[in-house]
């Protein structure tokens, strides 16, 4: 069962990975910030009645704060680039160094996020 939590936990650093378009689409971005809401309530309920304490219910709260971050650190790089930045996870193009760093600086925080919740 833990398993399952970390990958529902994990949902907004997987789409980030597969699909980030989804992240930047406005009817995208509010049905899953709704869907992490939803499950920041659960493992918040989960915790107070202490309803699957010795489980990876507190990996639920991590979407929300992942998302959170998320539309942060595209803002500040939107301001600065003034663009989205594009997945260079497939590209060997120089020109897109600074897409890269904003990559694996989302990615490094949201992985830290897991582990320190877990």
């Amino acid at each position: 069962m833990n398993i399952i939590f970390i990958l529902i936990g994990m949902n907004v650093t997987i789409i980030f990975l597969f699909d980030r378009n989804k992240l930047e689409d406005k009817g995208w971005f509010y049905r899953l910030l709704s869907l992490n809401i939803l499950l920041f309530l659960i493992a918040l309920t989960c915790l107070l009645t202490r309803f699957g304490k010795h489980t990876a219910v507190s990996s639920l709260f991590i979407p929300l704060i992942a998302q959170g971050i998320y539309y942060g650190l595209s803002k500040l790089f939107y301001l600065k680039m003034d663009r989205n930045a594009v997945d260079t996870f497939w590209t060997m193009d120089s020109r897109l160094f600074k897409d890269g760093w904003f990559n694996f600086i989302f990615y490094l925080i949201s992985i830290l996020l897991f582990l320190f919740v877990l």
